[in-house]
């Protein structure tokens, strides 16, 4: 989407019990951070100054005014005005009885939204794996074992099913790096869908009630641009997934 285009945007409103899904594929990336002015904070003007590259600041801009436009929608005038970080980094919209995660990498950028469920996305473009071995090595054992039974041709595209699934699940829960990506494991094949595979008992202090079974939450894989990989999980069973993205 042209950054002209995303300002004339109608953007969808979230329906109840569901999670809503929005991607947005920058085009043009040096022309989103002027566009995105309007929609984000002066605060968040100046977060995205420090980045060096323009395309890291335009993706972060972009993100929260995705965001913002979203909970417009969902709550109307004013519901978005300020965007807090929980102590663990996550952002939130104090007073606002949903919650929300933003995701971004290369040219895409994804939003999720739930009014009933802590909800986490991620997107990931896909890169060669210089060290199949080092990487996997951060997972879970099964997670570890399933990928490198895999021949060399499979082995990237069930990494970022693996990966992606992983930080979904981590950013619904909230607790950003201080969740151990060995604390829980994810199966990593293709089905798109249900893929939460167990929880490791007592493993991240504090959240026990959150850390239940795989049925206890909604998990799927989310179809987007070719090169890239995107799921979503919320803490709730059976919630329908609603996917936009944006043109």
């Amino acid at each position: 989407m042209l950054a002209q285009r995303f300002c004339n945007w109608r953007a969808p409103s979230a329906p109840e019990k569901s999670i809503l899904c929005v991607g947005l594929e920058l085009e043009n990336i040096a022309d989103w951070p002027s566009k995105c002015a309007p929609h984000t904070s002066p605060q968040e003007q100046q977060e995205a100054g420090r980045y060096v590259r323009i395309e890291d600041a335009a993706r972060h801009l972009a993100g929260r005014a995705l965001a913002r436009r979203l909970l417009l929608a969902a709550f109307g005038q004013n519901s978005a005005a300020e965007l807090a970080r929980s102590p663990y980094g996550k952002p939130f919209c104090p007073g606002i009885s949903a919650d929300f995660s933003i995701s971004h990498s290369g040219s895409m950028v994804w939003v999720a939204l739930c009014r009933c469920a802590s909800v986490g996305i991620d997107v990931e473009r896909m890169r060669p794996l210089p060290d199949a071995a080092e990487l996997t090595s951060q997972l879970h054992p099964q997670e570890q074992k399933d990928l490198l039974s895999l021949p060399p041709g499979e082995l990237q595209a069930a990494f970022y099913r693996c990966w992606t699934r992983k930080e979904a699940v981590i950013k619904a829960v909230g607790m950003g790096l201080s969740m151990p990506l060995q604390s829980f494991s994810v199966h990593t094949g293709p089905q798109e869908s249900g893929w939460i595979a167990s929880f490791t008992a007592n493993a991240v202090h504090g959240m026990a009630a959150m850390l239940e079974g795989g049925g206890q939450w909604t998990s799927r894989d989310i179809r987007t641009t070719d090169g890239y990989q995107c799921s979503v999980a919320a803490h709730s069973p059976c919630l329908d997934v609603v996917v936009h993205l944006a043109c």
